[in-house]
């Protein structure tokens, strides 16, 4: 497929002023593409901690997130479903997103090879029960936050904060791209 810099905006563009209508099959393909991506994210591998709400997350967790369901649309989009989609705006969004993630699934290798060379010092049970006493939180609550916050620190010492400000544009890309999925799944075009 041949991808204009533009055509994320004439899809958009079409599904907003209604020129483009998915069908039930699209659909189909957009709720399938958001389920599988909602059960790696709270599916996540290597063991990332997660903080006190459910956005808290590390960055290599996004990336590492990213890297799996792109792995999956690759999988996801067989020869049967382009067939059957020919043409689809739905089957370009997902490509599109496919080459959003593109400049970022380097990143993502390398730091999660880093993640797994990691050494993170584990909470002593001394600064659990200090921290759960401090914050009136069960010891597992308590570690779980210790552990987050260790590994925030090992991940703006890994990496430089020039470097997520580098890759702020691709996730913008991607953002654009989901939101545009989204919009076209749901109906929810008045935006």
């Amino acid at each position: 497929m041949t991808v204009t810099a533009d055509r994320l905006s004439e899809i958009a563009r079409s599904l907003n002023h209604r020129q483009w209508q998915p069908t039930a099959a699209e659909v189909a393909f957009g709720t399938s593409f958001f389920q599988q991506m909602k059960k790696m994210e709270d599916r996540p591998s290597y063991g990332f901690p997660r903080g006190a709400s459910w956005w808290d997350r590390l960055h290599t967790e996004n990336l590492d997130t990213l890297a799996r369901v792109v792995a999956m649309m690759r999988d996801e989009l067989p020869p049967g479903v382009r067939e059957q989609l020919t043409g689809s705006p739905m089957v370009e969004l997902a490509e599109l997103y496919i080459d959003a993630a593109e400049p970022l699934l380097p990143h993502a290798r390398r730091l999660l090879a880093a993640w797994h060379d990691a050494a993170l010092p584990s909470p002593s049970a001394h600064t659990i029960a200090r921290e759960a006493q401090r914050l009136n939180v069960s010891a597992e609550q308590a570690e779980g936050r210790l552990r987050y916050e260790s590994a925030c620190r090992w991940e703006k010492e890994t990496n430089p904060r020039s470097l997520w400000d580098d890759l702020r544009p691709a996730w913008a890309r991607l953002g654009a791209v989901r939101s545009t999925m989204m919009a076209a799944v749901t109906g929810d075009t008045d935006y």
